[in-house]
C-alpha cells in the first residue's frame, strides 16, 4: 500500500511533466505568431496573461500543501495505530489472566497487583545488591591506596633513617655503611743503632725507611638488611685505575642476615696496580630469602 507522501510525489511528477509539454507546445505556437492588426474597438492597455511557467508553479505550490496536509494525517493515523496497539495487547493481557483466574476480577486485581509488588522489591532489592556491590569495590580500592600510601611513606622513613645513620642504598633493599681503605707498608732499609763509649758517650739512631704496598689493600666496611626477611646477601666491590681498567675485586657474603641489623667486614684483597686506585664500584650480586627451616 502507497503512503501518502508517495502519492503525492507521484502527483507533482506528473504535473510537472504536463507543465514542460504544455509550456513546450505554447512555444511552438508562439513560434511564428500570425500578424496582428490594430483594430479600432482593441482597448490600449490590455491586462497580461498568464504564462505557462506561472501557471505550472501554482500547481506545484498547492500540490506541495496537500502533500503537507496527507503527511500530517499519516502521522495522527500511525499514532493512533501505536495506541491501538498498545490497548490490544492489555486487552490480550487482560484475556489470558481472566482465563487463568477465573471470573473473579478482584481476585485478578489483588494477584496483579502483588506480582507489581514482587516486581518492584525485586527490583529495589537488585539497586540495593548493586549499590552493595560499588560500596564494597570503593572500600577495597580506598584499603589499598592507603596500604600502598603507607607503605611507600614507611620505606621513605626507613631510607631516611638509613642515611641519617650513614647507610647508602644499592637497591634490593641492600645498604651499605661507608668503607674504609689501607694499604700496607714495608721496609726499604734496615734500622742501624751507633754506639760510641766514653766520655760523652751518645746513642745515634738510624730509622729505617718504609714505602707504602699498593699491591695489597685492606677494605673495611659493613652491610645492612633492609628487607623484612632474612635474607643471604653477596655484594661485589670492584676497583679501578684512572683509565677504567678493574685492578681489584672482593665479594661480601653475608648469611642469614636478619632485617635492620648492619653486618661489618674486613677484607685484604690483591691489588693489581702499582698505585691508588681511582674509582670503585659497589653492587648487589644476590638477595635471596631464607626459608624459615633453614634458620630456625
Amino acid at each position: 500500500m502507497r503512503s501518502a507522501a508517495a502519492y503525492g510525489n507521484t502527483i507533482v511528477m506528473a504535473v510537472i511533466c504536463l507543465g514542460l509539454c504544455v509550456f513546450a507546445a505554447a512555444d511552438d505556437l508562439s513560434a511564428d505568431p500570425p500578424p496582428k492588426t490594430q483594430s479600432a474597438e482593441e482597448p490600449a492597455a490590455a491586462k497580461p496573461a498568464r504564462t505557462s511557467i506561472q501557471i505550472l508553479l501554482e500547481e506545484i505550490d498547492r500540490l506541495q500543501t496537500e502533500i503537507r496536509e496527507l503527511r500530517q494525517v499519516l502521522a495522527e493515523a500511525q499514532l493512533a495505530s501505536e495506541t491501538y496497539q498498545r490497548q490490544f495487547e492489555e486487552l490480550e493481557q487482560f484475556i489470558l489472566d481472566h482465563h487463568e483466574y477465573g471470573e473473579d476480577f478482584q481476585q485478578y486485581k489483588g494477584v496483579k497487583a502483588v506480582a507489581e509488588r514482587e516486581a518492584r522489591r525485586r527490583d529495589a532489592e537488585e539497586n540495593r545488591r548493586q549499590r552493595e556491590i560499588e560500596k564494597a569495590e570503593r572500600q577495597a580500592r580506598q584499603a589499598a591506596a592507603r596500604a600502598e600510601y603507607d607503605q611507600r611513606r614507611a620505606e621513605m622513613q626507613r631510607a631516611a633513617r638509613y642515611r641519617k645513620s650513614g647507610f647508602t642504598s644499592l637497591g634490593l633493599d641492600v645498604f651499605s655503611g661507608k668503607m674504609a681503605y689501607f694499604y700496607r707498608t714495608k721496609d726499604v732499609t734496615r734500622s742501624r743503632i751507633d754506639y760510641e763509649p766514653g766520655m760523652g758517650n751518645y746513642l745515634r739512631l738510624y730509622p729505617n725507611a718504609q714505602e707504602i704496598d699498593f699491591s695489597s689493600m685492606t677494605i673495611s666496611g659493613s652491610v645492612l638488611n633492609g628487607a623484612d626477611e632474612i635474607r643471604n646477601i653477596g655484594v661485589a666491590i670492584t676497583f679501578f685505575d684512572n683509565n677504567g681498567n678493574q685492578v681489584g675485586h672482593e665479594i661480601v657474603q653475608i648469611k642469614n642476615a636478619r632485617p635492620d641489623v648492619p653486618y661489618p667486614f674486613t677484607s685484604t684483597i690483591e691489588m693489581a696496580l702499582n698505585r691508588p686506585f681511582e674509582s670503585s664500584s659497589v653492587y648487589v650480586l644476590y638477595a635471596d630469602q631464607v626459608p624459615v627451616e633453614e634458620y630456625e
